[in-house]
Formats: structure tokens, sequence, C-alpha cells
């Protein structure tokens, strides 16, 4: 819609508060709230943003974040590792250790899709499940490793 009004994709922000809005207004009735989950919703319009929503209708604009089980030992990994200059490749590697952290099965190619969007470009590429084999297995490789010099001190 926001296209055919104002020939332009509509801003993630705007989006991210139209879907809130839309969310809160259910709460305002007693016990109804027919959207019992948060969100996490991420574009570039200007640069990469990453917005949490709540069933409430409440947003909050974070950097990196994690919902759901795991998600304070994830905020933990993430307060520990994230940089605002964090390469793709160390991106990608941070948000597996995360899944790692968080689940209580190990992750693999069947259970994990990767994706990026450049933003400069916005072109929008989905990685082959043998890049992101090749990926998780690095990172299960520097989680073993990490266990092992841990071990020997």
């Amino acid at each position: 819609m926001n296209k055919i009004t104002y020939s332009e994709p509509i801003d993630i922000r705007i989006l991210v508060k139209k879907i809130c809005d839309f969310k809160q207004l259910y709460t305002q009735h007693g016990g109804v709230r027919p959207f019992g989950v948060a969100l996490l919703l991420a574009g570039i319009t200007d640069r990469p943003r990453l917005f949490e929503t709540d069933p409430s209708g409440a947003l909050i604009e974070y950097k990196a974040t994690a919902i759901g089980t795991g998600r304070n030992a994830v905020m933990e990994l993430f307060e520990e590792k994230y940089r605002e200059d964090i390469s793709l490749k160390d991106g990608i590697d941070l948000a597996l250790e995360a899944l790692q952290k968080a689940t209580e099965e190990s992750i693999s190619e069947t259970t994990i899709e990767i994706a990026v969007v450049d933003s400069e470009t916005k072109n929008y590429k989905k990685l082959t499940s043998d890049e992101v084999k090749e990926k998780i297995a690095s990172v299960l490789e520097k989680a073993s490793k990490s266990k092992e010099d841990k071990k020997a001190d």
C-alpha cells in the first residue's frame, strides 16, 4: 500500500509501528490477546535496523537481540562479542554460536537457514545448504577448541 500511495517502499520503523498499533488495539479489551507472540523484524531503509515487538504492541529497537528460550544466555553472548563494526562472516558466526547456545539439540544445515541482505544494494541472498553446513562446522570447531583450551587451563 505504501508503494502505491507514496511510490516508495515503507520504512521498516513505520511498518513495525503499524504492526504494534494493530496488536495494541486488541489489548484494550479484557481477556483478548490474539497476538500472543513476540516478533523480530529487521529491515534496511537508511541503515540496518532490528525491532522486537511483544504481544502488548510495545516495540524496542536493538542492535542485536534474541527472543524465547535461552534469551538470557544469548544476550550475555551478544554483550560480550557483538561490535558495531562486526564483519558479515563474524556476524553469521556469532548468530550460529547464539543458536547453538540457546538450543538443547545440535544445529545443522537441515534445521537452520541463513540469508543475508547487503546494506548497500539491499540484495537478498539465501545461502545454500552446503554453505550453511560449512559455516556451522567452523563454529562448532571453534567451540570445541575453546572447550579444550578451558580444560587445559
